[in-house]
């Protein structure tokens, strides 16, 4: 799971976790088993611009990832 942009994956994911080591575990699972459906996940709403998120859609069609999800991020309020 991606989760965002390479530029942000610093700032929003463990440092253990970074976006080519995602994109690579994805490539890896569909080599290892090609009728497997893989899927990814982008948060929106970090400051990312929609160039990077065309990239980043990108990197994931390359790796026939075959669903995408996107979401907004919701900063947590006072009551939640």
């Amino acid at each position: 799971n991606v989760e965002t942009v390479p530029r942000l994956t610093p700032r929003v994911r463990d440092k253990r976790a970074s976006y080519d080591q995602s994109l690579a575990c994805l490539a890896h699972a569909k080599r290892v088993q090609p009728g497997l459906l893989t899927k990814s996940s982008l948060m929106l709403g970090l400051g990312e611009t929609d160039d990077e998120i065309r990239t980043a859609m990108a990197d994931l069609r390359r790796r026939d990832v075959d669903v995408l999800t996107l979401g907004q991020y919701l900063r947590p309020t006072e009551r939640h």
